[in-house]
């Protein structure tokens, strides 16, 4: 869950959740009709852009300064950041991450991450929407 997925994870242990069964049907979303959650910290939240059998895509926003525990995924993850820095690790390995990086995550690869000073606006996907289902504990988003 890599730099955001990290953030995500942030201490969001969640139960194993089936991907849908039903084919998604092909569309279009606004954002605005996408489903928002909010982390228990409320240092983070996620809009849920699209989810298919094969993949997710969402936009992780995280707080000035939060951080994301070490935690590893069962799926590949790619963050790519749009907004913010700050220091992702990767199975070990920090590095610095700002506007225009795109990070690889690679499946049970151990990923912790440290926000910078600013919020971070990222678009997050999972090669399979199974990643995601740490999402389900967070609440949902106010309307706006």
């Amino acid at each position: 869950m890599r730099p955001i997925a990290v953030l995500v994870a942030l201490a969001f242990a969640l139960p194993a959740v089936a991907a849908p069964e039903a084919p998604p049907k092909s569309g279009v979303r606004t954002e605005a009709e996408a489903q928002k959650q909010v982390a228990p910290s409320g240092k983070a939240h996620i809009t849920h852009l699209a989810e298919g059998r094969n993949a997710y895509v969402g936009k992780l926003v995280v707080e000035a300064g939060a951080a994301i525990p070490e935690h590893a995924d069962d799926s590949e993850e790619y963050i790519h950041v749009l907004e913010g820095t700050g220091t992702i690790t990767l199975d070990g390995e920090a590095k610095k991450v700002g506007p225009g990086d795109t990070v690889f995550m690679a499946a049970k690869a151990k990923v912790s991450y440290q926000n910078g000073p600013t919020r971070m606006v990222a678009i997050q996907v999972f090669a399979g929407p199974e990643s995601a289902v740490k999402y389900q504990n967070w609440k949902a988003a106010p309307a706006k």
